[in-house]
């Protein structure tokens, strides 16, 4: 059998003044090889950038954070759902998945103007799910009691305690930079935690 070829693809990019090229390296594989070395990532060079930011977040005054029986209904409900970047999903007995409030966090609950935010998940799809959020909520109920939305599913992301509250978690990271480890190419990491 012939053997599959694939050219030496580059990308050019300036940063700084400074040209940078990307490049992947050739293959040569046999044809039972291919799919092997398809399921190993490239070679993809790369630059670091150090990112730090610092800002200061209000939250409104608010009593102690308590889980509502809500909340424990939506964690018991998503137990075994995997997380929204990298699939890993909890194994019986483990439980390293955690559920993460994603469109609005309890602590801000109190100053969210639930009208304006029931206006806007009218065409809003939950990540995990796909399904609408805004069609399943009476939100002049949501604004009297907020917690039915806030602990609700549709709140939720799964997310493994590395995406969620780890040092490349969503708590952590800005979320355009978040969110590349979903899309990354096998073995390559956009967001390295410093150590």
């Amino acid at each position: 059998m012939g053997k599959c070829f694939s050219k030496q693809p580059k990308i050019v990019e300036i940063h700084n003044d400074i040209p940078i090229v990307h490049e992947i390296p050739l293959t040569v594989l046999e044809p039972d090889e291919k799919k092997k070395e398809e399921e190993k990532s490239a070679k993809i060079s790369y630059h670091s950038r150090k990112m730090s930011n610092h800002y200061i977040v209000n939250y409104p005054d608010h009593p102690k954070r308590t889980e509502s029986a809500l909340y424990r209904q939506t964690r018991k409900k998503l137990k075994f759902m995997p997380c929204f970047i990298c699939d890993r999903v909890n194994v019986e007995g483990e439980q390293s998945n955690e559920i993460h409030h994603f469109y609005i966090e309890k602590v801000a609950a109190s100053a969210i103007d639930w009208i304006k935010f029931g206006e806007f998940a009218q065409e809003c799809f939950h990540l995990q799910t796909g399904e609408n959020i805004g069609k399943k909520f009476d939100w002049k109920e949501v604004e009297k009691n907020p917690e039915i939305f806030v602990d609700s599913p549709e709140n939720m992301i799964v997310l493994c305690k590395k995406h969620h509250t780890g040092r490349i978690g969503i708590h952590h990271v800005p979320f355009p930079d978040w969110i590349l480890q979903k899309f990354a190419v096998k073995d390559f990491q956009f967001v390295v935690g410093e150590t």
